[in-house]
């Protein structure tokens, strides 16, 4: 698949790369999509600056791997989710 970024997007992109948030386009691509993905989940409203503030957390922290800031977002989303779901039971 081809896509085509303006220059601002591309801009943006290269300066993460080169402040070391990411290695690469595609972990930037990768982390785009997980962010899309948790925020289009049905029913969870509200959340969007959560996710922001976890994904701002685990950029500024260097102490989790990828894998390992990935897989907490996932474990807090998920948990969030849960209270969510339970409190809409109510």
């Amino acid at each position: 698949m081809m896509i085509n970024l303006t220059p601002e997007q591309e801009r943006r992109i290269q300066e993460m790369i080169r402040r070391g948030a990411y290695d690469s386009v595609e972990q930037i691509v990768d982390a785009a999509l997980v962010a899309v993905e948790q925020a289009t989940i049905p029913g969870f409203e509200g959340a969007q600056q959560e996710l922001e503030a976890l994904l701002a957390e685990g950029l500024a922290s260097k102490m989790l791997s990828e894998e390992e800031f990935w897989s907490s977002v996932n474990r807090r989303t998920n948990a969030l989710l849960a209270e969510h779901k339970a409190t809409r039971r109510k």
